[in-house]
């Protein structure tokens, strides 16, 4: 997980990350919170400062580190409504990523400053939905995404229902970062039929890997899956479509397979080349995440 470079619960930092002054791109509403929710906390700005450390090769970072970004503010936001790891811990529970969806208008450059906009969305069904936009300099959208979340007990490590304090803290009519399309259903992409897969390789889980849950960090899977990608594609263009379905927690110890296959033609993704991306569990086969992912 990135470190968290600033953060709208710092009071230097109210002045430019509030509600009230951060930039809004056009068409996007503004987001109300229920009545009961301190208006200050129903939308959190996070605000990040690109590290040297951070870029690749062409001086602008990964997406994998948009995606770091987006879930240190969704950390943070998640702590300042009390809803923390360590608060569900205490009610043996803890928060899982099921999806996340992402859309990459550019790629942030090193030292520039941008700012992640995050706000919840509803309950659909066992998942929480949170959304994201990341802001540039100049206001205008860097990247959007779109998390959806499950409370898991952490005894028998299945779903629970959201608990009703965290329901309480939605907001009414709330905008969506994704356009629904872009989402489609629940289900995972499939590859296209009869699809050979373009790669395959094998990654042993590190203690490197692990996160506070003693499980692999999200954002690994997504490294496994693009380093698949055909040579060709990464060397002239870059992942503008992130969607990525997990499915099953890996562990240090485990060895996870991840395969690279032509995605469908008519796959409603944006970018020039797309692939599925099926990750498994050497162990048992088990598949533990799928990926869709649009480069451009």
């Amino acid at each position: 997980m990135t470190t968290r470079h600033d953060s709208s619960a710092d009071p230097a930092s109210k002045a430019s990350a509030a509600p009230t002054t951060a930039p809004v791109p056009s068409g996007v509403a503004p987001v109300f919170g229920t009545s009961d929710v301190p208006a200050d906390l129903r939308v959190h700005h996070e605000i990040f400062r690109v590290r040297g450390y951070e870029v690749g090769p062409d001086g602008t970072v990964s997406a994998q580190i948009i995606c770091d970004y987006l879930q240190e503010a969704a950390g943070v936001h998640a702590d300042r409504l009390g809803l923390s790891l360590a608060a569900l811990h205490e009610q043996g529970q803890a928060w899982v990523l099921a999806r996340l969806a992402v859309q990459v208008e550019r790629a942030p450059a090193e030292g520039e400053t941008v700012t992640v906009r995050t706000w919840p969305c509803g309950v659909e069904r066992l998942q929480f939905r949170r959304d994201y936009l990341m802001l540039g300099q100049d206001g205008a959208v860097v990247a959007r995404g779109a998390s959806f979340w499950v409370v898991i007990n952490l005894a028998s490590r299945r779903p629970e229902r959201i608990p009703p304090t965290v329901a309480a803290l939605l907001p009414e009519n709330p905008p969506f970062a994704l356009d629904g399309g872009l989402l489609g259903d629940r289900r995972p992409p499939a590859a296209a039929e009869d699809a050979t897969p373009l790669s395959s390789l094998s990654f042993a889980v590190r203690r490197a890997d692990m996160d506070r849950n003693r499980h692999v960090n999200n954002v690994r899977y997504l490294d496994w899956a693009l380093e698949g990608v055909p040579a060709e594609v990464q060397e002239t263009s870059r992942p503008t479509w992130l969607d990525m379905h997990f499915r099953a927690e890996t562990v240090y110890g485990d060895t996870v397979e991840a395969h690279c296959l032509p995605a469908p033609a008519d796959t409603p993704a944006p970018g020039a080349a797309r692939f599925v991306h099926i990750l498994t569990r050497r162990s048992d086969g088990r598949e533990v995440a799928r990926a869709l992912t649009g480069w451009s």
